[in-house]
Order: C-alpha cells, then structure tokens, then sequence
C-alpha cells in the first residue's frame, strides 16, 4: 500500500511540474511542447499508481478519454479516465485505492469503471459517452486486453456514421443557439462558443467515424479538407491551446470563460501593446475572433462536405441555374471549375441568386473552396466595374435571405475584399459594457432587425419601426447605412462623421443619385441622434421637439431614421431596449411627425401648450366644484413638466387628489403606470408630494433602490414656499413596468412613506451585488459642470458605471456639497448612466468659480468611484 508520504511525494512532484511548464507558458514555449509534456506527466504518475495497486492484473486496462484522450490537457483540465474489465468486481477494492491515489493528487478527475458489455450499452445510449469512448487512449494495464476493447467500440453497428454525423450536427447546432448564433461574443468561451475548441473537435470527431483519422495532414492527403483549411485548423487550434492555457494559469483553475480581466491581463502579459486606434486588450481580441472566423470557416465547409458525403440521397437531383450554376440537391455550384476566373462577376452573382430563391439550401463545399480560392480578383477593378456594383445592389433589393447572404460574404472573404473599409473591423472588439459583440458582428445584427422589422412578426414587438420600414421608399438605403453606421470604428476620430466620408464613396461607386446619397450619409453621420436625444432631452417640450423635428427636416428622414436607431439598439445590448425606451423613443417619433405634418413655418408655442392643457383640466375640475382659487395656487407648486408630460384628465385627476390631501398627516405618495399607447411600452410613475427637505431625494432614490426599482427618469420641482412636487419614473429589475399586484405597491408606498416621514430613516444604497462585469469593466466616471438654465443654476452631467443605488450615492454628495437639487434627468444605457441634475447652491447661486467647480466635480468622481470599490 502506498503511505501518506508517497501521496505528499507525488502531488510536491505534480506541482513543481506543473510551475515549471507555467515558467516555460510564459517564455513562450511552443504550445504543443506544454500540452504534450503536461499531459505524458500526468501519464506518467498514473502509470506509477496503476503499478502500485493493479501491477500484472489481467483482462483490465487504464485509458484516458474526453480531452485527456485526445491529449488535449491544459492546467485546469478534467482527467477523464476509464477502466475497462471483463470483470470489474474482481478489482473492486485494488481500482477504489487507486482512484483514492487519482483524487489526493488534488486534480478534477472524471472516471467510469465498466464491463466490455456496459461500455457498448452506455455509448449506445448516449452519444455524449460513445464520444469520449471512441477517443479513447491506452495508458497503461493489461495490453492483451486492449484489442477485445476496440472489437467492442469500433463495431461500425455502434453509432453508424449517418446517425452519428446527424446527433453531433445537432449538438453544435443546440450549442450555437446558446451563443445567438454568433462566434463574436464579448466574453467568448475558448471552448464551447461558435469557432472555439468543440468545433474543432466535432469536425474530427465525424472525420473519424467517417474516414477512419482525425489527423489533419492525412485528411488533405484524402481530399476531405484543402491545405489552407488544414493550416487554419492547425494554427486556431494552436491559438486557442494557447489562449486557454493561459486562462486557466491566470484563474489557477479550469476556466474557460474569456473575461474581461483576463482578457486585458493575457493581453498584457502577451505582448499586446496600444496603439493610437487600438488598445492592446482590442487587439488580442481582434486576433482571437479573426483565428476564430477562421476555424468558423473550416467548420462550415466540412459540415457542408460531410452533408454531401455522409446524407447523400441515393438519386442526384440536378437543376441547371445559368450557364454559370446549378443546383446539386438543392446545393448551388458551379458548373465548373473555371466559372470565377472565367467570369469574376459570378463572385457577387452567386449571392444575388441565393437571396432570390428561397429553395436553396446552400452552398456545395466544392463552390465555397473555389469562392476562396478566387478571392485575389476583387481588386480594385473588380470594384470600380458598374456591372459588379449592379449585382451588389441587386442583392440588397433581394427579396430573401439577406442577411444570410452578406454573412456568408463574411465568413467567405467576400464582403471584406468588396467592401475593403469592413474588411477593417471584422473581428474588430469594443471592449466595454456598452457593446455586446464584434463591430462587423454587430453590423450584420442590425441589418437582420431591419430586415425583421419588414415582416408581420414584428408589428407587435416593434409597431413604429414595423410602420417605418413599410413607408420607406427604398429600404435598400436603409440597409447601407445599416453597413456604415460603424465602419469607421477603430480608426481615431469620430466614427460617425469618418463612416459617412466612406458611404459617400460608397454611394459614388454604385452610382446612387445625389438624393439618396445624402440620405444615406445623413443617416450614418447622425445615427446616435435620436437615441440619446430621446434620453437627454425634454422631449415633451414643443420647443425641444421642434428642435429634432428641424433636424429631421422630412418625415421620410424620420421614419429612415427610426428604422436604423431602434435596429441600432437592438444589436448593441440586450439590455438596452425597455419599455422605458421604446416609449421615450415612440413618444418623440410622434410629436416629431406631427410637427412636420403640421410644418416648421408653425411651431408650437410652449405657453400656449401649457396654457391649453390648464384650461382643459381647470373646465374639468370646475366641473367637479374644485375651488379655481386652490387649483391655481396648487399649480405654482407643481412646474412646467407636470403640464407638458400629462394629459388634461391626468392633470385634473392628480390636482384632485393632491387639493384633497392634508399634507399635515404625511407625504401624498401615489403609483401609477404610465399610459403605453402600444405593447411593449410603459414605466411606472411614483409622484411625491410634501415638505421639502435636504435629504428628500437621497432617501427616496435609496428606498426606492432597496426594492429593485431603478430609476430612469426623475423630475423634481421644489417651491418658495418650502414644498417639493417629485416625480419618479421606474422600471423593475426586468426593464419592464411594476406588476400589477395592488400589495406590490401598496408596499413602494408604505415603505417610501416610511422613509420620507421617520427622521432616523436608514438611507443605505441597495445590498444587491454589483455584476461580474461591472466589477472587471467599470466605466470610468467623467463629470461634467455647465451653466444651468437660468443664471443662478448649474447643469452637472455625469456618466459612470450604472449600479444599485447610485443615484442616492449621487443625492449625498450633492447634500455633501451644499448644493440643492432642483431638477434631475436620468439616462441608463445598458449598464452605463448619463444623468443630469440642475442644482444650485444653498445661497441660491450658481457654481460660477472654475475653483470651485473643479472641486466639486473631483469630489462627485471620487465618491462614486469609492462608492463601486466598496459595492
């Protein structure tokens, strides 16, 4: 038996192994070097406990599977092992001791121990564990036994390779959904994302049952893949090996999740340096997701190749396209292989038929490796020829699979060499919260919810972009400013203003009219515009609306417009359309329309608006006897927004209720919803009415907080006369209105009227913990100071890292300050804020000293920041 020390010898001996192939990782050592010598030492120790405990045994053997199996060991990796017996009881005490062994080396071990006629009933009933048996590896044990191992797994009955090929297929297709179909996630997992490691692995997994080798140099020798797929394949794989090594050092256990923090610290310690465009950390990355769009490819195409192989219907089906095409089963090929260099225009118009049929399955992995292998005639010739710009624009009118289509141009090397200012930002990373994936990822995004909105499954969702994208004229101008918006990221300089310079050259090229090229470079210069005027602004001001509808200039521009912003955030974050959101922003785009259809010759006076809106309420509460003397009084209280953000009836039944109130018995507090005029609207309005004091806002926005509301919106009008009329607009922790359970908010109520009336109220931010995320990637907190309105306001405009209770960490360092709150509007993009409060100071002045406003702005940062720290 081994003793204790023998057990201590081993694990010092595993990890003085394991630190030295650690020193060599990042004197950058070969990979495969690391992984090989990794995984021969843990061979070896097992080897060494096998012999201990089941030294000559018969009929029983050791073998590695899963990624040990293949060889594949990182430093966090599972040991997967299995023991084979003829009959397991016979050692059941010997391989319990030796397992003991595996476990006090202090690694994740996996194991099964099986009979030869259980390993076929278990791989026959799972496909997971016929998987690992079928990469089996000898490590040691009886030898002689091995060959009655391999009679039992390698039966071509067990798994046949149709059926195989087919539950395999359908994994990656399970696994892909996971990631929306995308392989430029922000934070990918090396692993198990599109164009990480199982992809490779379920490309060889079916190269194995189908042809009887995984290896890459035999398959080219078999004609199953080309030399250029073998090399991507080979040169990912060793990309990631080295990317997933070092993630597992860094986390100093299995890790295969690509953070943030480690993506910046990998980058770091790499080698990977800023540049003025690019940060080291964008730069790993972008060279992660080309290497990843790379293997992407490989994927594709022997997938594809295995479908013609392996799902061959025994009759062919052929149907002749052009003198160019035809269709193979439904797959489109050439007809020779001369057709792209013969004629270089089939390049583009093999895409322009596949988005005019809709009976095409694809593309025959023979065309694909030929649109590769032709990739070195779209030059510039190729692009400046008006035939090729025609086909590009016929693509774009296509009737079907758009989206498809210029994604396949993609990942095919097309699009980048057509369009070579995207070939720029494919795989090009945003490293922040804000963007969810790669910019050219992004970009196909949100032409895919262009596309969406033209069907009738999205009147529902998207009501206004679904009205929109019918009214348009020319949905394809649309479309090419979807392709813009952001092409000129990463360059330096304003990527709106660079993107418009590149789609005038655009538009040029394809021979547009001066029109629709100046539509089209409007809407890429100024596709932010509307989203953060929506979220800045008073929009509910006829003054302010008057202001974007002269920007606007036409309601076609508008309905353009409000296409590409609502598909614009869609793509971003999914977190960053809301109901809130799509009501500010459908609440804009139709005041806007009626401004224009009214005409700019005729604004609307804001006097007049608030002055209509208080005759119509007054007439109703006459109505019901109020006394006008205390409406009117009551109305000086309240504020200009109160006016201009609610209806006549709105107005005259909370002026009833609040005339009703004897604010000698506590704070008036009411919850109501906000009228969403279509689905997937609204928010939740909470209206304070009572003696104003310093610590109102701080207390409320804290309660609030506590019950995981956020706040996206905030309007606070304090009186002469000592009160504060407050209106708070919120979301809950689904981005969607307060349900409408009456104890719910009878709650908000009760608990707010608690912490406004107690005098010791607790005014803690919310306990809920700050993401991941939040915490690897914060937003660095700027703080800006402005003259406010009027001459004795100041505007303090802050952007920072959105967390629970932020705004009253902000509420108490105003009161810190001395500065009193008179209004607040609250923007909360994804996880970033951009909230703006007028303030003044106690004396009633403004903050008019460059002093002062430097010490105020410093103090405000440092406290949020300390406030994150500590979350």
């Amino acid at each position: 038996m081994a003793t204790t020390a023998s057990f201590s010898k081993r694990r010092d001996a595993l990890i003085q192994d394991r630190q030295s192939l650690a020193a060599r990782y990042w004197q950058d050592e070969h990979i495969e070097s690391l992984v090989h010598d990794l995984t021969q030492g843990m061979d070896e120790l097992l080897t060494e406990l096998w012999q201990e405990h089941l030294a000559d045994s018969n009929d029983i053997a050791l073998f590695a599977v899963g990624g040990y199996g293949r060889g594949e060991l990182h430093p966090g990796s599972d040991i997967d092992l299995l023991i084979v017996a003829k009959k397991p009881l016979k050692y059941k005490r010997q391989i319990e001791v030796f397992l003991q062994g595996v476990f006090d080396l202090n690694v994740e071990v996996g194991h099964s121990v099986r009979d030869l006629k259980s390993c076929r009933r278990e791989s026959h009933n799972d496909i997971t564990v016929a998987t690992a048996m079928f990469e089996r590896r000898f490590i040691t044990g009886d030898k002689s036994f091995v060959p009655h191992v391999d009679k039992t797994m390698d039966s071509p009955r067990l798994w046949p390779v149709e059926k195989f090929f087919r539950a395999k297929h359908d994994e990656q297709v399970q696994r892909h959904k996971h990631y929306d179909n995308t392989e430029y996630n922000l934070e990918p997992n090396v692993k198990t994302s599109p164009g990480g490691l199982r992809d490779i692995h379920t490309t060889l997994w079916i190269c194995k049952r189908q042809f009887g080798t995984d290896d890459p140099q035999r398959l080219v020798e078999m004609g199953v893949m080309t030399e250029t797929e073998m090399q991507w394949l080979v040169e990912g794989r060793r990309f990631l090996w080295w990317v997933r090594y070092g993630l597992h050092l860094l986390a100093a256990r299995k890790e295969d999740q690509l953070g943030f923090a480690y993506q910046r610290e990998l980058a770091q310690r790499l080698g990977f340096v800023d540049t003025d465009a690019l940060s080291g950390v964008e730069r790993f990355m972008q060279h992660y997701y080309r290497h990843v769009l790379e293997l992407t490819e490989v994927n594709d195409i022997l997938i594809q190749y295995f479908r013609e192989v392996i799902l061959a219907p025994r009759k062919t089906r052929r149907e002749s396209l052009n003198e160019r095409f035809e269709l193979t089963n439904h797959y489109i090929e050439t007809v020779d292989d001369n057709v792209f260099r013969e004629s270089p225009s089939a390049l583009l118009e093999i895409f322009v038929i596949l988005a005019n049929r809709n009976d095409i399955a694809g593309v025959r992995a023979s065309t694909i490796r030929l649109v590769r292998d032709n990739l070195h005639l779209i030059d510039d010739e190729f692009r400046a020829n008006p035939d090729h710009a025609e086909l590009f624009m016929e693509l774009l009118k296509a009737p079907y699979t758009i989206v498809s289509q210029l994604t396949r141009m993609r990942r095919y090397g097309i699009l980048g060499r057509y369009i070579p200012e995207y070939g720029k930002i494919i795989g090009q990373m945003q490293h922040d919260l804000f963007h969810t994936y790669t910019v050219d990822a992004h970009t196909m995004m949100v032409i895919r919810n262009m596309r969406r909105f033209r069907y009738r499954s999205a009147e529902r969702e998207f009501p206004v972009a679904y009205h929109c994208a019918h009214a348009i004229p020319k949905v394809e101008l649309l479309y090419i400013a979807g392709l813009y918006h952001d092409i000129g990221k990463g360059r330096g300089g304003d990527h709106s203003t660079l993107g418009a310079v590149d789609a005038r050259d655009f538009c040029k090229r394809h021979r547009l009219s001066d029109v629709d090229t100046e539509l089209v470079c409007w809407l890429v210069e100024t596709h932010l515009y509307m989203s953060t005027f929506s979220q800045r602004e008073d929009i509910y001001d006829p003054d302010v609306v008057y202001r974007f509808a002269s920007e606007m200039k036409s309601q076609m521009r508008l309905d353009y417009l409000y296409a590409l912003t609502v598909a614009d955030i869609n793509a971003t974050n999914p977190t960053l359309w809301n109901s809130w959101r799509a009501t500010l922003l459908r609440h804009l785009y139709g005041e806007a329309r009626k401004t224009l259809r009214r005409g700019l010759e005729s604004p609307v006076d804001r006097a007049q608006t608030i002055a209509a809106s208080q005759e119509r309420a007054l007439e109703r509460l006459l109505g019901q006897e109020a006394n006008e003397d205390e409406v009117i009084a009551l109305w000086q209280d309240l504020g200009d927004d109160f006016f201009l953000r609610h209806t006549p009836p709105q107005i005259a039944k909370i002026s009833s209720e609040l005339i009703a109130h004897d604010l000698t018995t506590g704070p008036y507090i009411d919850v109501r919803d906000t009228q969403a005029q279509l689905p997937g609207e609204g928010a939740t309005q909470i209206y304070i009415y009572t003696i104003d004091e310093p610590r109102l806002f701080a207390s409320t926005v804290g309660a609030l907080a506590r019950q995981g509301l956020s706040v996206v919106d905030a309007t606070v009008n304090t009186t002469a006369n000592g009160l504060c009329f407050d209106t708070y607009t919120v979301l809950d922790q689904e981005g969607a209105p307060v349900g409408k359970d009456p104890q719910a908010r009878q709650d908000i109520v009760q608990q707010l009227r608690q912490t406004i009336t107690n005098p010791e109220r607790v005014t803690k931010s919310s306990k809920r913990l700050l993401s991941r995320r939040l915490r690897e990637l914060p937003w660095p907190t700027q703080v800006n100071i402005k003259p406010g309105p009027n001459k004795h306001e100041s505007t303090i405009m802050i952007l920072a890292c959105d967390r629970p209770g932020l705004l009253a960490t902000i509420a108490e360092l105003l009161i810190k300050l001395d500065l009193s709150l008179l209004s607040a509007r609250i923007a909360t993009l994804g996880e970033r804020v951009e909230d703006t409060f007028v303030v003044e100071t106690e004396a009633g002045t403004s903050i008019d000293s460059g002093e002062a406003t430097y010490t105020i702005a410093q103090t405000i940062r440092q406290g949020i920041n300390r406030a994150l720290a500590v979350a």
